[in-house]
């Protein structure tokens, strides 16, 4: 059995008897019951627990409530103590009215369950755990036992109730102050969503002004807009077309008469150009009869500005009211726009219009421009600048119109660069050279014995022989 006289240290004694009292655990446990009654102090563990709560943000705050591990002096100690449900090793006390026992549980083999565990803190008692499950058994009969039991085997608490007192006061600051936090939250929230609907509904009235601002600018135009899509639809482009073509059929004649000698159309005036529908003419005629005016005949090098030809076919032929009209709208609401600095999608748009309508609606320039294009297919110009075109020829190239002919482009092919030159070939051109200038000197030279190649006095062959060359006089001009 433990034991411990008033001169010698902690031993153990022989006892007859039988159970478990002999086994080692019992015994450990015994003289570690024993140390703790006859001492009078004892090391408590720490004491450590982080109280974490998040906000609305998702952002969470933390503090750590942390006892440090201290000595505790007792004054009363009791064995096995029957306590309402349980019964500890050993219960501490001392002579402080406010301090609550502290039971003790020494740990060789088993640990202090969940059951007791929560039954001990239901009852708010206070309770240690000292671990001695993995003391030597050799430490048992040394002189440091007894300050292993009181000091230095691990321990840890099962419960505080001071502990626990300061940690539900550190978290309720701490829920207090997140509770502000959310307070804060809340009202940014709704100061930002405050703005945010004064904004939208700032956005939404100028947005309702700008449309009704719209709408008026937009409403004179409104029956022509249905002229334009009605023009544009492919039935009505027919049936104009048809119309176009019965009405200008002599028109046509006359021109062809005048300008080809009665020779069929050439390709670069047969094309139907997108928005033909804004000239009030065939578009056969009309191309034939710009062409025939400012290109056919021009002298090579002649300057053409095809901006200058939509003045000529309002004379000539007019242009389709609504259409007209249309353009004209779209020219002064970009002109007005381009002098505010306010920047515009289209070359020629207007901001009242859809962009759909300005893209549908037909641009003189852009006809123009087209029969151009189709010159130059044909390269009978060439363009220097935008809108500038210079006569390059007076007898159309109607290769670009042929089918599977791909069209003309103005940029040259880059050069092919020349084909390596094999190493036989330059040895043999450097020989002859070498050999050319030796006898133009009409004086003898040497020649390597090797590769032939002529050399200067005192010079060895690049082809690393050692063999001394021989010697070659020059031809004479008489042989």
């Amino acid at each position: 059995m433990a034991k411990k006289g008033a001169t010698q240290r902690w031993h153990f004694a022989h006892h007859h008897g039988g159970g478990d009292e002999h086994c080692y655990e019992t015994a450990v446990h015994k003289m570690a019951k024993q140390v703790l009654l006859a001492a009078g102090q004892i090391q408590l563990p720490s004491w450590k627990r982080i109280a974490a709560c998040p906000d609305l943000d998702h952002q969470m705050h933390q503090e750590a409530l942390k006892r440090p591990a201290r000595l505790w002096e007792y004054t009363q100690a009791k064995e096995e103590v029957w306590m309402v449900g349980m019964r500890p090793d050993v219960v501490l006390e001392d002579n402080q009215p406010t301090t609550v026992p502290l039971l003790v549980e020494v740990k060789v083999s088993n640990a202090v369950g969940h059951d007791k565990a929560a039954l001990v803190r239901k009852r708010g008692w206070a309770m240690i755990e000292i671990d001695l499950s993995q003391l030597d058994a050799d430490a048992v009969l040394d002189d440091a036992f007894e300050r292993t039991v009181l000091r230095e085997a691990p321990r840890f608490w099962i419960h505080s109730p001071t502990a626990e007192r300061k940690f539900e006061q550190v978290l309720a600051n701490l829920e207090q102050q997140v509770a502000n936090r959310n307070a804060r939250i809340l009202a940014e929230r709704a100061e930002r969503d405050a703005a945010r609907r004064s904004c939208e509904a700032k956005l939404d009235a100028d947005s309702q002004r700008r449309e009704r601002f719209r709408q008026k600018l937009r409403a004179p135009h409104l029956s022509d807009l249905e002229a334009l899509v009605e023009l544009s639809s492919p039935s009505a482009a027919r049936e104009q077309l048809l119309r176009l073509s019965a009405r200008d059929a002599p028109a046509i004649s006359l021109a062809r008469r005048r300008y080809l000698d009665n020779a069929p159309l050439p390709p670069f005036l047969a094309q139907l150009p997108t928005g033909w529908q804004l000239i009030d003419a065939h578009p056969h005629l009309w191309q034939l009869t710009l062409w025939g005016q400012f290109v056919r005949g021009q002298p090579v090098g002649t300057r053409i500005q095809t901006g200058k030809w939509v003045p000529h076919l309002g004379r000539m032929f007019g242009f389709n009211v609504p259409l007209k009209r249309l353009f004209d709208a779209q020219q002064r609401d970009w002109q007005q726009a381009r002098a505010k600095g306010y920047p515009r999608r289209y070359p020629y748009s207007a901001s009242f219009f859809e962009d759909w309508e300005n893209e549908l609606i037909p641009s003189p320039f852009d006809l123009v421009g087209d029969l151009a294009d189709q010159l130059w297919a044909a390269s009978l110009v060439e363009l220097q600048e935008m809108g500038v075109y210079e006569v390059i020829a007076t007898e159309p190239d109607l290769t670009a119109f042929m089918p599977n002919r791909p069209v003309r482009t103005t940029e040259q092919s880059p050069a092919l660069p020349p084909p390596p030159e094999i190493l036989s070939e330059r040895h043999e051109r450097i020989v002859a050279e070498q050999v050319v200038k030796h006898e133009g000197l009409a004086e003898p030279y040497l020649v390597c014995v090797i590769c032939d190649t002529p050399l200067s006095l005192g010079n060895r062959c690049g082809c690393g022989t050692s063999l001394k060359p021989r010697v070659v006089q020059p031809t004479s001009p008489s042989s």
